[in-house]
């Protein structure tokens, strides 16, 4: 084989692969649809888990800020999902944490002396601010909006029911020192809940639905960094 016909050979090799590449690729334009997620059943469950950070920082938690519309019940189980996240991620020294979290009080302060311009979209030097105040390594910020809830299934005598809910969080944990955000997101996750009921009796839960919803937004943010 000459030459000339071998590099015509290898330049249409590389020609073809990356054609194959870019085929296999999807466009930004095609990527639109996938941050929407469905209201269906999960389709497996969260392959991360959230372990106790190993590094000893010094973290300060603001007000959770709930914007989801939601009944009493479906606020509580939120608000309890994110506090079981939190104390995985930072557990009490009796129980091994090397965290120090600042005080609810020391924090209301902080965030008084320093108030945001927006309470529901705070920004980087707002944080940092309010980090400084309080002399913590890191800030962590999180609100939730309006889930997107859907049943299916029938209910007669003896019927199967779905409860699905699509939760949305915006997420933001800041390093004070460096003055820069280590997770900036909004994230989304499904949480549903399946179950055979007779005459209502045992049936799905939306609350179970919004619990995992939840938690899967917090595992995805807090394994985010250490």
């Amino acid at each position: 084989m000459n030459k000339k016909l071998a590099a015509v050979l290898l330049a249409g090799a590389l020609l073809f692969g990356a054609a194959t590449l870019q085929a296999q690729e999807s466009s930004s334009i095609d990527a639109v649809t996938a941050g929407v997620a469905d209201t269906g059943r999960a389709d497996k469950e969260a392959e991360k888990k959230i372990t106790a950070s190993t590094v000893p920082y010094s973290v300060a938690v603001l007000p959770y800020i709930d914007q989801s519309g939601m009944d009493e019940k479906g606020r509580k189980v939120a608000a309890n999902a994110i506090k079981d996240a939190l104390k995985e991620k930072y557990p009490p020294a009796k129980k091994g944490g090397v965290n120090t979290v600042a005080s609810a009080k020391a924090v209301a302060k902080a965030m008084q002396n320093h108030p945001f311009e927006n309470a529901d979209a705070p920004v980087l030097a707002e944080l940092v601010a309010v980090g400084k105040e309080l002399g913590v390594d890191r800030v962590i910020y999180m609100e939730m909006e309006p889930p997107r809830n859907k049943e299916t299934g029938f209910m007669v005598i003896v019927g199967s029911q779905t409860y699905s809910s699509v939760i949305t969080m915006k997420l933001k944990c800041v390093d004070v020192k460096t003055e820069k955000y280590l997770f900036n997101r909004i994230v989304e996750e499904v949480g549903s809940s399946s179950a055979v009921a007779f005459w209502k009796i045992g049936g799905a839960s939306q609350s179970r639905a919004v619990k995992k919803g939840v938690a899967a937004c917090m595992t995805e943010f807090l394994t985010a960094f250490d």
